[in-house]
């Protein structure tokens, strides 16, 4: 035993005796075959039922010890205190299903407007949007006035967003 019991408990008729560590070493032959299991400080006379059960679970927790340190586990209750919760720390990474969803949705929509539309149509919104070209600097390199990128944008912008609404 690792430790001296400061009182050990035996039982008598189905009642406990309070018995002192250094009393129940005197009379030690007496409880000889019985089982005792360790509570609190103190020895504790319980059934072999209760017996097996307790020395069963202590292996177990044991054992789970042993294989969380040989993985590299390790538990955000560690760093828990009376101003932080550890597990506050931890992202959620589960997909947000239902964004995802409409996401796709509009992505789809988006793509089929996109086929209907004109090359020119195609190469303005390439142009201004992917590339993130000004008006003033298109309508320098591709000769045609601002005022007509200006229109032909708001045309088409307004026609995408009529079949967004749809």
């Amino acid at each position: 035993m690792e430790y001296t019991p400061k009182k050990v408990f035996v039982l008598e008729d189905g009642t406990y005796l309070e018995l002192s560590y250094a009393e129940f070493r005197q009379h030690a032959a007496t409880y000889q075959g019985r089982r005792f299991i360790p509570l609190h400080g103190m020895l504790m006379e319980v059934s072999e039922y209760d017996y097996k059960a307790f020395y069963k679970q202590k292996r177990r927790q044991k054992y789970l010890a042993e294989r969380s340190r040989d993985n590299g586990d390790f538990s955000y209750d560690t760093l828990t205190t009376d101003e932080f919760n550890g597990e506050d720390i931890l992202v959620d990474t589960a997909a947000d299903t239902a964004g995802q969803a409409e996401k796709r949705i509009l992505l789809d929509k988006l793509k089929k407007a996109l086929a209907n539309l004109s090359d020119s149509e195609r190469q303005l919104i390439d142009v201004l949007f992917t590339h993130g070209l000004s008006e003033r600097e298109w309508s320098a390199q591709s000769g045609i006035p601002q005022k007509t990128i200006n229109d032909r944008k708001n045309r088409l912008l307004n026609r995408l967003r009529k079949i967004f609404e749809k």
